[in-house]
């Protein structure tokens, strides 16, 4: 049985970070994931380099290390960050989180290839 992480990071999402932090000036900053959910709970997801606080919880999941506000914690369980093509030669980060009410589980019968509308 495969065992559930808190969060996840593909591959893919985690070569374009690592990427991202060499050519930022917070290099050696912890990414800051973070939800916002607004009044129709909709859920705004965010993300970008910072300094970590005290009460944050640090993780580092393949290779990149991260920090979620314990606020942001209970709306970012189970969730897995991905770096996807969404149009040809056009690719962005996308989260898979089963707690957010939009959220539609990937197909696991589909090719990893192809990019469907959610």
């Amino acid at each position: 049985m495969k065992q559930k992480t808190i969060f996840e990071i593909s591959d893919a999402a985690s070569k374009q970070i690592l990427v991202s932090s060499e050519s930022s000036s917070s290099k050696d900053w912890p990414l800051r994931i973070a939800v916002n959910v607004d009044g129709n709970g909709k859920f705004n997801y965010l993300m970008g380099f910072d300094q970590s606080k005290e009460e944050d919880l640090r993780l580092k999941i393949n290779k990149v290390e991260i920090i979620i506000a314990p606020d942001s914690m209970i709306n970012l369980k189970n969730c897995k960050l991905d770096y996807v093509e969404i149009d040809k030669n056009k690719h962005e980060f996308i989260f898979l989180n089963p707690n957010d009410p939009a959220y539609v589980p990937p197909d696991d019968s589909l090719d990893d290839n192809v990019t469907h509308d959610l």
